[in-house]
């Protein structure tokens, strides 16, 4: 979904050129004169692409001048970036991951999307094929709610413990995308040059697939895994802990159903009542153990965008950038401070001390900036900016 009407996005842009002529921090990659630049224009939602520059001004100028509504830089480096993309001359390309809250099972379940028809202003529900008013086109509104940022948020933590306990990587870089997500780079000089095959290993550990139980102890007569082992014998121990203790009871329902396990619940229970900081394994069936074996494997895989990662010429957004699905911050983060971070805070960089009036046609509860807004819908409201731009860019709101 994008703007409903040209005026709203004239007014959005007028806000990223105030913001882009201010020269923010926006991150300068490795290698610059070797990555291709791109961006989508405001106007006719073209993507500008094979674009080059050998310094930081160069770049910046540019992003002052045209004010994209997106901007992205390549993951691989070229010996001519600029010439079409047969031609470039690969050098390498850094690792690169993208964690979507779309693409992954959400507590809230994409509950809160919903559908607006331009013509009417009216929101309707997401299943609506047609403006029951005027039958014209509608549009999808996809809604980021909490739950669906901590659900990124806890892949992107898997993800960064996985590469850099497991896979001992060192120069990871994470940026929350500025809108349901985290991306995440890494550039050590050993993984440079993996081919698409290569990376698709690395994509099948951080999931956990294929793994053996039977060499993990977990059939047969092996020592089962405990919680203080390295790699996948101790991550299965904890997320097995963690599944038992802290799973809801509608999890292990589900569970049982899909496993056709007799039992499971009752011995989730049993489980409950006296496990600590090991988990015991040697008590269960052999039908219980794989299951909740196989169950922990899920809990603890890190779920990425498989297509991003092994494609070795990735457009990535730019850190530091405007994302022009909600007008926020795609915002570096150093991986330590993660947990930290408030992706409702920490990325608004349009003002907040200046307001406009806008004909609000529905929104969930949203905060941005420290401002709230509650659920409403059908209403002229006097909002900040930043909180403005946000909903003009979802679609989900239009100038007053």
């Amino acid at each position: 979904m994008s703007f409903l009407r040209s005026e709203d996005a004239a007014f959005v842009q007028k806000y990223f050129k105030q913001y882009y002529l201010g020269k923010p921090e926006v991150y300068i990659p490795d290698r610059l004169p070797e990555r291709e630049f791109g961006y989508f224009t405001f106007r006719e939602r073209m993507m500008v692409r094979h674009l080059s520059f050998n310094s930081a001004e160069e770049l910046l100028d540019l992003l002052g001048e045209k004010a994209p509504l997106h901007v992205y830089h390549s993951s691989a480096f070229y010996r001519y970036p600029r010439a079409p993309m047969e031609e470039k001359g690969w050098l390498g390309s850094e690792l690169v991951f993208d964690i979507d809250a779309d693409h992954l099972e959400t507590r809230c379940g994409k509950s809160h999307d919903f559908k607006v028809c331009g013509n009417c202003l009216e929101a309707f529900p997401a299943d609506a094929e047609r403006c029951p008013r005027c039958g014209g086109q509608l549009e999808k509104v996809e809604w980021v709610c909490g739950d669906c940022l901590e659900a990124a948020r806890s892949e992107a933590r898997k993800l960064l413990e996985i590469l850099e306990s497991d896979l001992g990587f060192r120069r990871i870089k994470l940026a929350f995308s500025g809108n349901r997500g985290y991306h995440v780079a890494v550039s050590d000089e050993e993984i440079l040059d993996l081919d698409q095959r290569e990376r698709r290993e690395i994509i099948d550990y951080i999931a956990g697939a294929g793994l053996s139980f039977r060499l993990l102890g977990l059939e047969g007569r092996g020592a089962a895994p405990d919680v203080a082992e390295p790699g996948w014998r101790g991550r299965i121990a904890r997320s097995a802990i963690e599944l038992v203790v802290s799973g809801e009871s509608e999890e292990i329902r589900r569970l049982a159903r899909a496993s056709k396990v007799r039992d499971l619940e009752r011995e989730v229970e049993r489980l409950r009542e006296f496990i600590g900081d090991s988990f015991p394994w040697s008590s269960l069936k052999p039908s219980i153990r794989r299951v909740l074996a196989e169950a922990a494997r899920e809990n603890a895989a890190a779920h990425v965008d498989v297509v991003v990662t092994q494609d070795v010429h990735r457009l990535m957004r730019l850190m530091g950038s405007l994302n022009g699905k909600t007008g926020l911050k795609a915002s570096a983060i150093d991986p330590n401070d993660l947990d930290d971070f408030d992706p409702s805070f920490d990325p608004v960089a349009l003002p907040m001390d200046e307001e406009v009036h806008v004909n609000l046609i529905k929104s969930h509860e949203l905060e941005v900036g420290g401002f709230r807004l509650e659920p409403t819908s059908n209403r002229i409201l006097r909002l900040p900016i930043a909180v403005a731009i946000l909903l003009l860019c979802r679609g989900a709101a239009t100038l007053a």
